[in-house]
């Protein structure tokens, strides 16, 4: 496909994408199809030849698009909303255009930058603290794939500290701290790196969140036994019945975000299904995949999660001037995903942004 031929196929599918949106409310919300549909309708191997590309497109609209679930569809009620506005579509295609994978400052300063700026300007407008703010090179925003990914860091950090504290404390002696409500990225992180993980009680008189007192029953229960509670993975409004957890009781608003009665363990707050407003891919206006992360101390993270050979250093990155997103996350390579971020917050404005959350509400 040469520059032209590009320059016509898409011009066809921003269409058709406009088509869809357009037909959308006519459309069944979910697919009709039936499991293996695919598997009959395409070659059982990659063609030897390459093909036109108008057939791909049109196979597109032909085999894939029946087979979707709609998201956006008015009548989607399941699960929890999931965001998607042009704007944000536009910024995935620029961000897709340039395929720079932004690991350090020097191979793409405007990636690195402009994710430090749009997650300020989120958490100005979630009214968080200036601790979480990028500019007080202490705390910071990062923009992970998931509210999954954003629990499994916070775990690998939390761990990383607490085995830096207690040297003597071995591996498999830590354990983690979910409620029976809590999402399953907290169980999930414990399986990815193999820790205990223990599902505190809560009950339907509480409506379903966690108190102070049974958190003390357990790190009494666990201490005694042996074992070193290191995080607890609390919610606010959990997916199975919106139970929303005493942070008043068992976390501290000052310093590092911890347990109260015990400093050593992280809190981690996961804002789930009650969460929409604050999870970006849903209410936010910004399509998936994203996830906001702010944490009070950023060295927690990359004490935790900076490798950095020879190949990786650079000028900007050892001196410390320009932030080194890579070591906030798992992976090296980082998408572009900031772009979408500005496109909307620009385009809708904070007023904007907070007449859809009440409009929605």
């Amino acid at each position: 496909m040469d520059i032209e031929q590009f320059r016509r196929a898409g011009y066809q599918a921003i269409d058709r994408i406009c088509d869809y949106y357009i037909s959308l409310r006519n459309r069944p919300v979910t697919s009709q199809v039936e499991p293996g549909y695919l598997r009959k309708l395409l070659p059982v191997s990659a063609p030897t030849v390459g093909e036109d590309f108008q057939l791909i497109a049109d196979d597109y609209q032909k085999y894939i698009l029946p087979g979707l679930t709609h998201w956006q569809h008015p009548s989607f009620f399941a699960y929890f909303p999931a965001a998607c506005t042009f704007e944000s579509i536009l910024g995935e295609l620029y961000a897709s255009s340039t395929s720079n994978p932004g690991f350090n400052w020097s191979v793409g300063p405007a990636c690195t930058e402009l994710e430090a700026v749009v997650m300020d300007w989120s958490a100005q407008i979630l009214g968080l603290d200036k601790s979480f703010y990028n500019t007080t090179k202490v705390g910071g925003g990062v923009i992970q794939a998931t509210a999954c990914d954003a629990a499994l860091v916070a775990t690998v950090a939390a761990r990383s500290r607490y085995i830096r504290e207690h040297p003597q404390v071995p591996m498999e002696k830590l354990i983690l701290y979910t409620t029976t409500q809590t999402h399953s990225l907290g169980k999930k992180a414990g399986l990815i790196l193999g820790l205990k993980v223990r599902a505190l009680p809560v009950t339907a008189e509480d409506e379903f969140a966690l108190r102070g007192e049974t958190l003390e029953v357990a790190l009494k229960e666990d201490m005694h036994a042996g074992l070193h509670p290191f995080i607890l993975i609390a919610t606010v409004g959990t997916t199975s019945s919106g139970g929303v957890d005493k942070l008043d009781e068992i976390g501290v608003n000052s310093g590092p975000r911890t347990v109260k009665s015990h400093p050593a363990v992280w809190l981690h707050v996961d804002a789930a299904w009650a969460g929409v407003a604050l999870e970006i891919v849903q209410w936010g206006l910004i399509h998936f995949d994203a996830s906001c992360l702010w944490v009070r101390h950023r060295t927690h993270l990359t004490n935790a999660l900076d490798v950095t050979p020879e190949y990786l250093r650079s000028k900007r990155g050892d001196d410390g001037t320009a932030i080194g997103y890579r070591n906030w996350n798992l992976n090296l390579s980082r998408r572009f995903r900031s772009l979408k971020f500005w496109f909307v917050l620009r385009s809708r404005g904070t007023e904007g942004f907070q007449k859809h959350i009440t409009d929605v509400r």
